[in-house]
Protein backbone atom coordinates (compact mmCIF):
# COMPACT_ATOMS: atom_id res chain seq x y z
CA UNK A 1 0.00 0.00 0.00
CA UNK A 2 1.13 3.57 -0.73
CA UNK A 3 1.41 4.98 2.81
CA UNK A 4 2.30 8.45 1.49
CA UNK A 5 -0.92 8.63 -0.51
CA UNK A 6 -2.96 7.29 2.40
CA UNK A 7 -1.55 10.06 4.61
CA UNK A 8 -2.24 12.67 1.91
CA UNK A 9 -5.83 11.44 1.70
CA UNK A 10 -6.34 11.68 5.46
CA UNK A 11 -4.79 15.16 5.68
CA UNK A 12 -6.82 16.53 2.77
CA UNK A 13 -10.16 14.95 3.72
CA UNK A 14 -11.44 18.02 5.66
CA UNK A 15 -10.62 20.30 2.71
CA UNK A 16 -12.26 17.85 0.30
CA UNK A 17 -15.46 17.82 2.35
CA UNK A 18 -15.38 21.62 2.65
CA UNK A 19 -15.36 21.80 -1.14
CA UNK A 20 -18.41 19.54 -1.32
CA UNK A 21 -20.24 21.66 1.29
CA UNK A 22 -19.52 24.86 -0.67
CA UNK A 23 -20.78 23.25 -3.88
CA UNK A 24 -23.96 21.96 -2.22
CA UNK A 25 -24.79 25.37 -0.72
CA UNK A 26 -24.11 26.98 -4.10
CA UNK A 27 -26.50 24.55 -5.79
CA UNK A 28 -29.23 25.22 -3.23
CA UNK A 29 -28.80 28.99 -3.63
CA UNK A 30 -29.31 28.70 -7.39
CA UNK A 31 -32.35 26.45 -6.86
CA UNK A 32 -33.91 28.96 -4.44
CA UNK A 33 -33.12 31.83 -6.82
CA UNK A 34 -35.73 30.23 -9.09
CA UNK A 35 -34.19 31.82 -12.18
CA UNK A 36 -33.13 28.60 -13.84
CA UNK A 37 -30.76 25.89 -12.64
CA UNK A 38 -27.27 25.29 -13.96
CA UNK A 39 -27.18 22.92 -16.97
CA UNK A 40 -26.53 19.79 -14.90
CA UNK A 41 -29.25 20.90 -12.50
CA UNK A 42 -31.70 21.25 -15.39
CA UNK A 43 -30.77 17.74 -16.50
CA UNK A 44 -31.17 16.31 -12.98
CA UNK A 45 -34.49 18.08 -12.54
CA UNK A 46 -35.75 16.75 -15.86
CA UNK A 47 -34.85 13.18 -14.95
CA UNK A 48 -36.34 13.72 -11.47
CA UNK A 49 -39.63 14.88 -12.99
CA UNK A 50 -39.82 11.76 -15.14
CA UNK A 51 -38.79 9.24 -12.48
CA UNK A 52 -40.15 10.85 -9.32
CA UNK A 53 -36.77 10.41 -7.58
CA UNK A 54 -35.19 13.18 -5.48
CA UNK A 55 -32.87 15.74 -7.09
CA UNK A 56 -29.87 14.66 -5.01
CA UNK A 57 -30.39 10.97 -5.76
CA UNK A 58 -30.55 11.69 -9.49
CA UNK A 59 -27.26 13.59 -9.13
CA UNK A 60 -25.71 10.51 -7.49
CA UNK A 61 -27.00 8.11 -10.14
CA UNK A 62 -25.80 10.43 -12.92
CA UNK A 63 -22.37 10.38 -11.31
CA UNK A 64 -22.28 6.58 -11.46
CA UNK A 65 -23.19 6.67 -15.16
CA UNK A 66 -20.54 9.30 -15.96
CA UNK A 67 -17.85 7.31 -14.15
CA UNK A 68 -18.77 4.26 -16.23
CA UNK A 69 -18.67 6.25 -19.49
CA UNK A 70 -15.42 8.02 -18.52
CA UNK A 71 -13.61 4.69 -18.29
CA UNK A 72 -13.86 4.47 -22.08
CA UNK A 73 -11.59 7.54 -22.47
CA UNK A 74 -9.32 6.29 -19.70
CA UNK A 75 -10.51 8.66 -16.98
CA UNK A 76 -10.33 6.61 -13.80
CA UNK A 77 -11.97 7.46 -10.45
CA UNK A 78 -10.17 8.37 -7.25
CA UNK A 79 -11.36 8.62 -3.66
CA UNK A 80 -12.49 12.20 -4.36
CA UNK A 81 -14.50 10.99 -7.36
CA UNK A 82 -16.44 8.44 -5.37
CA UNK A 83 -17.02 10.73 -2.38
CA UNK A 84 -18.10 13.54 -4.73
CA UNK A 85 -20.58 11.22 -6.40
CA UNK A 86 -22.26 10.46 -3.07
CA UNK A 87 -21.83 13.49 -0.81
CA UNK A 88 -22.80 16.39 -3.08
CA UNK A 89 -26.20 14.88 -3.84
CA UNK A 90 -26.59 13.88 -0.18
CA UNK A 91 -25.67 17.37 1.06
CA UNK A 92 -27.99 19.11 -1.41
CA UNK A 93 -30.95 17.11 -0.13
CA UNK A 94 -29.79 17.45 3.51
CA UNK A 95 -29.41 21.25 3.39
CA UNK A 96 -32.72 21.58 1.57
CA UNK A 97 -34.41 19.54 4.29
CA UNK A 98 -32.83 21.60 7.09
CA UNK A 99 -34.25 24.80 5.50
CA UNK A 100 -31.50 27.00 6.97
CA UNK A 101 -31.24 29.07 3.78
CA UNK A 102 -34.09 31.64 3.61
CA UNK A 103 -36.24 31.52 0.48
CA UNK A 104 -35.90 34.89 -1.32
CA UNK A 105 -39.06 36.89 -1.94
CA UNK A 106 -37.69 39.69 -4.12
CA UNK A 107 -36.04 39.79 -7.53
CA UNK A 108 -32.98 41.59 -6.15
CA UNK A 109 -32.32 38.86 -3.57
CA UNK A 110 -32.93 36.17 -6.19
CA UNK A 111 -30.27 37.75 -8.42
CA UNK A 112 -27.88 37.89 -5.46
CA UNK A 113 -28.58 34.20 -4.74
CA UNK A 114 -27.92 33.34 -8.37
CA UNK A 115 -24.59 35.18 -8.52
CA UNK A 116 -23.32 34.02 -5.13
CA UNK A 117 -24.56 30.47 -5.75
CA UNK A 118 -22.78 30.25 -9.11
CA UNK A 119 -19.53 31.61 -7.64
CA UNK A 120 -19.74 29.25 -4.65
CA UNK A 121 -20.45 26.28 -6.91
CA UNK A 122 -17.35 26.99 -8.99
CA UNK A 123 -15.16 27.88 -6.01
CA UNK A 124 -16.12 24.60 -4.37
CA UNK A 125 -14.93 22.81 -7.51
CA UNK A 126 -11.51 24.47 -7.15
CA UNK A 127 -11.32 23.66 -3.41
CA UNK A 128 -11.86 19.94 -3.81
CA UNK A 129 -9.89 19.58 -7.07
CA UNK A 130 -6.88 21.24 -5.41
CA UNK A 131 -6.76 18.26 -3.00
CA UNK A 132 -5.79 16.10 -6.02
CA UNK A 133 -7.69 13.12 -4.61
CA UNK A 134 -9.65 12.57 -7.80
CA UNK A 135 -12.00 14.80 -9.77
CA UNK A 136 -15.74 14.33 -9.36
CA UNK A 137 -17.54 12.49 -12.17
CA UNK A 138 -18.52 15.66 -14.08
CA UNK A 139 -15.33 17.58 -13.34
CA UNK A 140 -13.23 14.50 -14.06
CA UNK A 141 -14.83 14.33 -17.49
CA UNK A 142 -14.10 18.05 -17.96
CA UNK A 143 -10.47 17.80 -16.81
CA UNK A 144 -9.95 14.63 -18.86
CA UNK A 145 -11.30 16.23 -22.04
CA UNK A 146 -9.21 19.38 -21.41
CA UNK A 147 -6.08 17.23 -21.20
CA UNK A 148 -7.11 15.05 -24.14
CA UNK A 149 -7.97 17.91 -26.50
CA UNK A 150 -5.83 20.76 -25.19
CA UNK A 151 -8.92 23.00 -25.29
CA UNK A 152 -9.13 25.64 -22.54
CA UNK A 153 -11.54 24.91 -19.67
CA UNK A 154 -13.43 28.15 -20.46
CA UNK A 155 -14.29 26.66 -23.88
CA UNK A 156 -14.66 22.97 -23.09
CA UNK A 157 -17.02 23.48 -20.16
CA UNK A 158 -19.66 25.40 -22.19
CA UNK A 159 -19.51 22.70 -24.89
CA UNK A 160 -20.31 20.00 -22.32
CA UNK A 161 -22.87 22.02 -20.41
CA UNK A 162 -24.81 23.30 -23.42
CA UNK A 163 -25.16 19.68 -24.60
CA UNK A 164 -26.40 18.64 -21.15
CA UNK A 165 -28.68 21.68 -20.96
CA UNK A 166 -30.44 20.87 -24.24
CA UNK A 167 -30.93 17.29 -23.06
CA UNK A 168 -32.31 18.48 -19.71
CA UNK A 169 -34.77 20.86 -21.37
CA UNK A 170 -36.02 18.08 -23.63
CA UNK A 171 -36.58 15.96 -20.51
CA UNK A 172 -38.67 18.72 -18.93
CA UNK A 173 -36.12 20.42 -16.65
CA UNK A 174 -36.59 24.12 -15.85
CA UNK A 175 -34.38 26.80 -17.32
CA UNK A 176 -34.10 30.56 -17.41
CA UNK A 177 -31.68 33.46 -17.24
CA UNK A 178 -29.80 31.69 -14.46
CA UNK A 179 -29.24 28.68 -16.69
CA UNK A 180 -27.78 30.83 -19.45
CA UNK A 181 -25.68 32.70 -16.88
CA UNK A 182 -24.17 29.44 -15.66
CA UNK A 183 -23.75 27.85 -19.11
CA UNK A 184 -22.13 30.89 -20.72
CA UNK A 185 -20.16 32.35 -17.79
CA UNK A 186 -19.60 29.38 -15.48
CA UNK A 187 -16.54 28.24 -17.42
CA UNK A 188 -15.02 31.73 -17.34
CA UNK A 189 -15.68 32.04 -13.60
CA UNK A 190 -14.01 28.69 -12.96
CA UNK A 191 -11.08 29.64 -15.20
CA UNK A 192 -10.63 32.93 -13.29
CA UNK A 193 -10.69 31.08 -9.95
CA UNK A 194 -8.10 28.60 -11.26
CA UNK A 195 -5.94 31.47 -12.52
CA UNK A 196 -6.24 33.43 -9.26
CA UNK A 197 -5.02 30.41 -7.30
CA UNK A 198 -2.44 29.47 -9.96
CA UNK A 199 -4.13 26.10 -10.39
CA UNK A 200 -3.70 24.48 -13.81
CA UNK A 201 -5.88 21.37 -14.33
CA UNK A 202 -3.68 20.34 -17.27
CA UNK A 203 -0.69 19.99 -14.95
CA UNK A 204 -2.32 18.33 -11.97
CA UNK A 205 -2.25 14.61 -11.38
CA UNK A 206 -5.52 13.58 -9.80
CA UNK A 207 -5.26 10.43 -7.71
CA UNK A 208 -6.95 7.25 -8.91
CA UNK A 209 -7.86 4.23 -6.78
CA UNK A 210 -5.08 2.01 -8.14
CA UNK A 211 -2.45 4.53 -6.93
CA UNK A 212 -2.99 3.21 -3.42
CA UNK A 213 -1.34 -0.03 -4.47
CA UNK A 214 1.75 1.55 -6.05
CA UNK A 215 4.84 2.51 -4.13
CA UNK A 216 5.73 6.24 -4.33
CA UNK A 217 8.41 7.09 -6.89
Amino acid sequence: MNKTLIMKTVVNMPKLMLGFIIIAIGINLTIYADMGLNPWGTFHQGVSAITGLKFGLISQLTGVLIIALSLFIKIFPGIGTLLNMYFIGFLVDLFDGLSFIPIPDSLVIKVVYLIIGTIMFNYGIYVYLSCELGAGPRDGLLVGLVKLTGINVSVMRPIIEITILVTGILLGGSYGIGTLFSALLGGSILHYIFTFHKFNPKETKQMIITDFFHKPA
